[in-house]
């Protein structure tokens, strides 16, 4: 990573100079913004403007980029209405939800870059596809397309496709350099340098950064170190374009987990007596490290390894003007990767009474009766009392590991052409393929501590009558060893055929259309699971490991589906239309559809989305309004349920889902200095279809129940003002985010909450500028999930007056200066 470092210090990001503004310059004038053209979920020769497409899009240019500096995919997609957006946990590994569509990760919605997708599936189990991708100052822009078409040319989209638009070097030689600092000690320098190679048409760019950061919640350890460097080669001539693209990413970040709450006197969730809610974690130097017994050895565990990616990415593009009004589009890309999420994850609160109580129920046939037992601190050996840290509270942790290897070689190839038939026709006939080859290790151990900041390890005593410690229980904090197992290794190749039409009936009505079929192939194995006793030690940690019975069992398997879609766009002028589509799509199963569960039968999730919109645009006033339905098939949810041993075990239940709602984005700017921006998404999602059989064998009706996790109100309002000749710009992110319910029971109620952001830059010169931004001003807490570990389906933490939750983070402040040259 060295190599890295000293480039990315060097050397700045890309920058497409001759069609972006400079990174420090004011945004575009109003009137340009009614001529922003789009490129994704479309094919065609010819030209389309963002108010005349028939499907909800919305962009976040260059400015927006610069103004709000977006920390990972989640940040920057709340800036996009039809989103509800979990990135509490961090940079990387949160959670999207599209139009109601209940799902968590990334698992339907494709990220791409530069048109093609970085990653084939974004929804594999422990690799979201934003663990995949860092944003910096090589991007251009974004475009953010819901629904519609995004299924028709992207595999794993039916909800939307995301395509970040990175630069590409200009006529000239430049560059910027950017250092930034926030205030939980995070240094990062980002940069690039660009423009023509000698006297040639061919254009370069070298860009990356390279950042050191404690984490916003404070471990007592460096969570994030790393970066990224890219190089682009890139040609245009008056018959097409081509690019070289090759990016290597070697990075680590946060990976923040969830945390103790109680209830305050007014009712809002606040954390526990000892514990900052907003900054605190049970993680700390204590919980670290850990060295894991199994069969085959010790398993070094580091909690500090937290999320690793290690991506080396090569891209090329290729567009041909073939003549008489044909193209040819190829895009390939090739990708070697390398994951691991590890944590300690909180599964369970207890009081020290409940604890040991618990503890006794669970391990009964190993311990006396009647047996008295202690809890004492494993650094020290001080006994633990039922007021300690001011909330005498027990915390049973999973210190989890996930590994995911993945390659994976993609390619589009796309055909098109421009006809005239009874108006113009922009046809289009495309082949998409990818072959993914992925592996899946996962292991961890039930570890126990106190609550507080940077918890404590504590172990468990068989103690005699008069309270004196006779045996331990526990190794050096760890219950149980082997809590979780998973083994398995797969590859899938998928093929699909697609074709569109944009059909140009007259000079003011369109009719745009398109079918999609696609085939996965998927095989592989996947090791069985059994419960042995190590007797290694004379504790009850090593007694019930959870580990591979060396039995493999094949899975796979062909699925295909097709999708189809039809909008129709009306333009009462040239800035003002009407659109209404209709999409019937699919999410196939993949690789990691049969980990853990290899004997499963496939299953197609069915959707299908009917949208209409309002578009208007002009300089001063800008409107976006669509009204949507989505109905989602077969909708699974895994939910991890703790058996008699201790152990977690997967069970997977499937339902239909039923969403109406309204998406609102617009733009005023009165006056030159100052302009407010919104956006409002409304979802009324429920449940059509829930049966469950729970743990008792009683069969539960949950259907009309409301959609786990998804507000049914949320805006955002940004208001801001120009000064100086737009050299300084101050503008402020007020959100609100409604109440959820965090299980399908609807029992775990998640409150809304309010946010506060203020963002502002200065530029000191043409050359020279500076940008504050302060998250979270108001120090909020917001619950963005409560307890998967409890239960997604019911929750065990139903009443409780002490629950496990995640809040968003606490305030920060970053600042920031850029040099341009």
């Amino acid at each position: 990573m060295g190599a890295v470092a000293t480039i990315a210090l060097v050397l700045p990001m890309s920058a497409q100079a001759q069609q972006a503004p400079a990174a420090n310059q004011a945004a575009p004038a109003p009137e340009d913004e009614g001529e922003e053209l789009i490129v994704t979920a479309r094919a065609g020769n010819a030209e389309q403007r963002k108010v005349e497409a028939s499907y909800a899009i919305s962009t976040i240019s260059q400015e927006e980029l610069i103004m709000k500096a977006p920390i990972g995919v989640g940040e920057a997609l709340k800036n996009v209405p039809g989103f509800w957006v979990e990135s509490s946990s961090g940079e990387t590994s949160g959670n999207v939800r599209v139009r109601g569509i209940p799902t968590d990760g990334y698992s339907q919605v494709a990220l791409l870059e530069n048109g093609i997708t970085i990653q084939h599936d974004a929804g594999l189990g422990w690799l979201n596809g934003d663990q995949s991708f860092r944003m910096d100052q090589t991007l251009e822009r974004v475009e953010v397309v819901r629904g519609g078409p995004s299924s028709l040319f992207y595999s794993n989209a039916p909800g939307a496709v995301v395509n970040f638009i990175s630069r590409k070097g200009g006529d000239h030689l430049e560059g910027l350099v950017r250092y930034e600092y926030a205030d939980y000690d995070a240094h990062r320098v980002d940069g690039w340098v660009g423009g023509p190679i000698g006297d040639s048409d061919w254009r370069f760019l070298v860009g990356g950064y390279y950042r050191i950061s404690d984490g916003q919640r404070h471990t007592g350890y460096r969570l994030g170190e790393g970066g990224q460097i890219r190089a682009t080669l890139s040609r245009d001539w008056s018959g097409g374009a081509f690019s070289l693209d090759v990016k290597h990413l070697d990075d680590r970040v946060e990976n923040a987990m969830v945390t103790p709450f109680v209830n305050g006197r007014d009712g809002d969730p606040t954390g526990v007596p000892g514990f900052d809610a907003l900054k605190d974690t049970i993680a700390g130097e204590e919980t670290r490290y850990f060295d894991f017994r199994t069969p085959t050895g010790i398993y070094e565990f580091d909690a500090g390894v937290a999320n690793t990616a290690r991506i080396t990415q090569i891209t090329g593009s290729l567009d041909l003007d073939l003549g008489n009004e044909f193209s040819l589009l190829a895009n390939v890309r090739y990708r070697d990767s390398y994951t691991k999420r590890n944590s300690i994850t909180p599964r369970t609160v207890y009081t020290l009474a409940d604890f040991l109580t618990s503890y006794r129920n669970t391990y009964k046939a190993a311990l006396p009766a009647n047996a008295n037992l202690g809890l004492v601190y494993n650094n020290g050996g001080a006994a633990f009392g039922p007021d300690q840290n001011d909330n005498g509270l027990v915390m049973m942790n999973l210190a989890r590991s996930f590994t995911v290897p993945e390659d994976e070689l993609v390619g589009d190839l796309r055909l098109q052409k421009t006809a005239q038939f009874l108006g113009q026709h922009d046809l289009a006939f495309g082949v998409y393929y990818a072959y993914v080859t992925e592996d899946y290790a996962a292991t961890s151990a039930s570890i126990l501590t106190d609550v507080r900041g940077n918890a404590a390890l504590l172990d468990l005593y068989l103690l005699d009558a008069a309270g004196n410690r006779q045996a331990v229980l526990t190794e050096n904090g760890v219950m149980n060893y082997g809590t979780e197992f998973g083994n398995s290794t797969g590859n899938s190749r998928s093929i699909a055929l697609y074709a569109s039409d944009e059909w140009k009936l007259s000079d003011t009505l369109r009719f745009d259309y398109g079918v999609r079929w696609e085939q996965i192939d998927v095989s592989g194995v996947s090791e069985g699971s059994r419960t042995v006793n190590l007797g290694q030690t004379a504790t009850l940690a090593d007694k019930a490991v959870l580990t591979g019975n060396g039995v493999f069992t094949n899975f796979g398997g062909k699925s295909d589906h097709a999708a189809w879609t039809a909008g129709l766009n009306y333009q009462f002028t040239r800035d003002f239309g009407i659109f209404g589509r209709y999409t019937s799509t699919y999410r196939l199963p993949g690789v990691s559809s049969f980990f853990g569960n290899p004997t499963q039968k496939p299953i197609t999730q069915k959707m299908n989305f009917q949208e209409i919109g309002i578009k208007f645009q002009r300089p001063t006033l800008s409107f976006y309004v669509t009204g949507f339905r989505t109905i989602y098939e077969s909708w699974a949810i895994s939910d991890y349920r703790q058996n008699a041993s201790g152990q977690y075990v997967l069970n997977t239940v499937y339902g239909d889902t039923e969403t109406l709602g309204a998406e609102v984005e617009g733009t005023w700017r009165p006056v030159k200095w100052f302009d407010i921006h919104a956006n409002y998404t409304y979802q009324d999602g429920k449940f059509s279809d829930f049966a469950y059989t729970n743990s008792a064998g009683q069969q539960i009706d949950y259907s009309d129940n409301r959609l786990i996790r998804a507000p049914q109100h949320q805006f955002r309002i940004t208001p801001g003002v120009n000064l100086l000749d737009n050299r300084i710009r101050i503008e402020s992110d007020i959100s609100y985010y409604g109440q959820r319910y965090a299980d399908v029971a609807n029992q775990i109620s998640l409150p809304a909450y309010a946010t506060v952001d203020l963002n502002a830059r200065f530029d000191a010169t043409d050359n020279l500028s500076f940008n504050l931004y302060v998250n979270n001003l108001t120090n909020t807490i917001g619950l963005t999930e409560g307890n998967p570990r409890a239960g997604t389906i019911e929750n065990d933490e139903v009443g409780d007056l002490v629950y496990i939750a995640r809040s968003i983070f606490g305030r920060s402040v970053r600042g920031a200066v850029t040099f341009r040259f």
